[in-house]
């Protein structure tokens, strides 16, 4: 059975394919237009329903922070008070007897302010005594079995100051989640070591207040400590576990995806508290999934209706270029001579009719150019095999010059036309780009032979280049053109009209490096950095065979290879050639 791939290469027609990638088409539009406005509907969703979120808990925040503000202050108030301060200072039985009515009328005072209050307690460190006032008994609320306990895993309320609060069911026999505060008495004079101990035990219902408004979705809120345990919340059985979205919770406000569930967070201003909420999914969406079907079917609707119409459309648009496609085949079988009738044709049809005509008698003009292009490349080829016989008569012609000169005892003729004929052997190379720098430094020498007999011996050459390197393939042409640039720029220009050419090789990291050293006439430094800067572009003000030498390196090597120009310690310019260490034959690095 042909795969789909198969299918589509081998045995569907033109028209076939069309309509599959209409349908293609068609159906990715749909699939597109439901996606994006799914996720338009979803983001509008999640932001209005953040929005909202963040508002009730911003409010509900704010309450929490006032309503533990006035707590502060109620209990701060007590710890002011003057028969409390004088209650913890007693350091016997009788002082505290002489203290305890007034502190009583203090605490009874406060918890008519207070109406939510449930009891006021305070407790002396010096005498271990206790004063307890309260709109419920000491035996119903259970203190004197509870509070060293309660008091022992109350947590702190700010990250400064010494107040600590607990949500518990501890006191009041288990019956009912209640906040109680607890706060050291330290002397008003000398803050130095708590004297006794006050606890105030209110009922708090901040949540359930919050939980009986009207919300948008269906939702879980939570008041949790800075650690992520549940301090309080509408399910009393969840207070006191831990919070599986703890570690995520950080700043003062955020939101985030965990479990399939949007959470909202709120820090409660500057107490150790946040205002969790939690919204699942589904409760979120819910809304958005009839709206999605209804999309849905009607884009299923379109898609049919589009797809049939297309199927008729492309069915009669490709009827001429299913017989162009008839005429083609003829063509594939080497029939180039095929031509399609004009008069079987549509107006549509015509046209492509006659663009095949006239691609046909193009191709026969073409044909006929090719072969004629043919015979021009053998032509050409025969040249060039012509052409290769001409260097070998050069080099034979100057071979005879040479041995005529020596038989008439013309050394210096002799020796001229020699170096000239190793000269151009060297340059031809039989083709070759890159040959051994042995083979390069000699046709250095070979070239200041025929310099220094037409200039009376004006320079002197140095070659400091250990024999092991000889074989180390270079670009042809690098050093010579080199070498004439010192010759004609800094040595014939200068006093007296002579100098010394050195050539010298060392090793770097990345490579070598050749220098090419004279004493000449020198170079200013900015003479120096404005080559430098241009030697890799075409501007030829820094000379042509300057710039042709970089240019071939950078091309056969690389950009981090190629020319540098420094001045010499005393006189003179130093080109530095940096290489790879190693090429092959044809050029590449080994």
């Amino acid at each position: 059975m042909m795969s789909f791939k198969e299918k589509w290469e081998k045995s569907w027609n033109f028209e076939k394919k069309m309509n599959v990638v209409i349908v293609w088409t068609i159906a990715a539009i749909t699939i597109v237009a439901i996606v994006v406005s799914t996720f338009s509907f979803v983001m509008s969703i999640t932001e209005q329903n953040s929005q909202y979120v963040t508002d009730q808990l911003t409010i509900m925040a704010q309450d929490c922070a006032n309503n533990l503000e006035q707590y502060k202050s109620l209990i701060t108030a007590c710890n002011l008070d003057s028969h409390v301060q004088k209650y913890c200072e007693s350091t016997s039985k009788e002082e505290l007897y002489g203290e305890m009515g007034n502190v009583y009328s203090s605490f009874l005072n406060m918890l008519y302010m207070q109406y939510n209050a449930n009891f006021i307690a305070v407790l002396n460190n010096r005498v271990g005594n206790y004063l307890y006032n309260g709109n419920v008994n000491i035996n119903e609320s259970g203190f004197e079995k509870v509070y060293e306990d309660d008091y022992e895993k109350s947590m702190q309320a700010k990250t400064k100051g010494t107040l600590k609060v607990s949500f518990s069911n501890r006191y009041h026999n288990g019956r009912k989640y209640t906040l109680t505060l607890y706060f050291p008495v330290y002397s008003v004079t000398k803050m130095v070591n708590s004297r006794g101990l006050l606890v105030v035990n209110l009922d708090d219902d901040l949540l359930k207040r919050f939980h009986q408004k009207d919300s948008m979705y269906s939702s879980n809120l939570y008041l949790t400590d800075v650690e992520g345990n549940i301090v309080s919340t509408q399910d009393e059985s969840q207070i006191g576990e831990k919070i599986a979205f703890a570690g995520q919770i950080k700043g003062d406000q955020g939101r985030f995806w965990h479990g399939g569930r949007l959470i909202s967070y709120q820090k409660v201003r500057d107490w150790n508290f946040y205002m969790v909420n939690e919204v699942e999914a589904l409760s979120l969406y819910q809304d958005c999934f009839g709206t999605i079907l209804i999309l849905l079917a009607v884009m299923l609707v379109a898609t049919g209706t589009a797809l049939a119409l297309a199927r008729n459309i492309t069915k009669k648009l490709f009827s001429p270029m299913n017989k162009i496609v008839s005429k083609m085949n003829d063509v594939s079988k080497g029939n180039l001579r095929t031509r399609i009738h004009v008069e079987d044709m549509d107006s549509d049809g015509r046209k492509l009719a006659d663009g095949f005509n006239i691609m046909m008698d193009e191709i026969d003009v073409l044909m006929e150019q090719v072969k004629e292009e043919q015979r021009q490349f053998d032509k050409m080829h025969l040249y060039a095999l012509q052409s290769q016989i001409q260097p070998h008569f050069l080099y034979n012609t100057l071979e005879c010059i040479h041995w005529q000169a020596l038989s008439e005892g013309n050394k210096e003729i002799s020796t001229m036309v020699k170096a000239m004929a190793q000269y151009y052997r060297i340059c031809l190379s039989e083709g070759k780009d890159i040959i051994t720098l042995e083979t390069e430094i000699a046709h250095v020498r070979n070239y200041l032979i025929i310099q220094n007999m037409r200039y009376d011996n004006i320079i002197a050459f140095t070659v400091k280049v250990p024999k092991q390197y000889f074989p180390i393939k270079i670009p042809k042409l690098t050093l010579q053109p080199l070498v004439e640039n010192s010759i004609y720029h800094g040595i014939r220009v200068k006093e007296g009209k002579k100098g010394t050419i050195e050539i010298a090789i060392y090793e770097t990291d990345r490579g070598i490096c050749l220098t090419v050293k004279d004493d000449g006439v020198g170079m200013t430094q900015e003479e120096l950095a404005y080559v430098n800067q241009n030697i890799s572009s075409h501007n030829w003000d820094v000379g042509y065979g300057i710039s042709n030498i970089n240019k071939r390196i950078e091309l056969m090597f690389g950009e981090e290879y190629g020319l540098a120009f420094r001045a010499n310690e005393k006189n003179g310019v130093c080109v530095e050639i940096r290489l790879p260490k190693e090429l092959q034959e044809d050029g590449s690095e080994v």
